[in-house]
């Protein structure tokens, strides 16, 4: 699951930092909207990135779903380097590499890695391009072929680990299947 909307989000800059850019109001309702959509599957708990506006997410959705909250580094946000705090339209385009920034590939396996590491069924909260490189890796692409997949705010990308499946891709709604799947953990 992907975080709400963030003071970040409405500044549209990209922030690694650990303890600002707090949930908004239509993030804090984001969320929400998606917990109830988890109401009656079975999860073990919530693994959240230990940045704030991950934290409060899975806060939030821990309390309606009545689990535990573990924090995991490796679901954090992606490596920004110098660009840190930085408005999204005044960052060069270039590539990750070449800004200083952490690579693509480094995030997927990192991810790749937290996820292997998991036994049962959790709620990860992380953010839009560490969930999107780990759905990547899922359909064999690479980060230039994975820019048409959109992670919205509290959206849910659901995978099935034992299948090495994906089950769904940055949804706000899950659907009988999926619930169905996800009851039965």
């Amino acid at each position: 699951m992907r975080h709400g909307e963030s003071i970040a989000n409405v500044m549209n800059i990209i922030t690694e930092d650990p303890d600002e850019h707090p949930l908004t109001e239509r993030g804090i309702e984001q969320v929400l909207f998606s917990a109830e959509q988890m109401k009656g599957l079975k999860f073990d708990g919530v693994i959240s990135s230990p940045i704030l506006r991950a934290r409060q997410t899975a806060k939030t959705v821990a309390d309606v779903l009545n689990l535990e909250i573990k924090t995991d580094k490796r679901i954090r946000e992606s490596g920004l380097g110098p660009y840190n705090k930085y408005r999204i339209e005044d960052i060069p385009k270039m590539n990750r590499e070449d800004l200083g920034m952490e690579p693509w590939d480094a995030q997927v396996k990192r991810m790749r890695n937290a996820l292997n590491d998991i036994d049962g069924c959790y709620i990860l909260v992380s953010h839009a391009l560490p969930i999107r490189a780990v759905t990547a890796s899922f359909l064999e692409m690479d980060e230039k072929e994975s820019y048409g997949i959109d992670i919205k705010h509290a959206s849910m990308t659901a995978i099935d680990l034992d299948k090495n499946k994906l089950l769904s891709i940055g949804t706000l709604l899950l659907t009988d299947r999926i619930k169905k799947l996800f009851s039965e953990c």
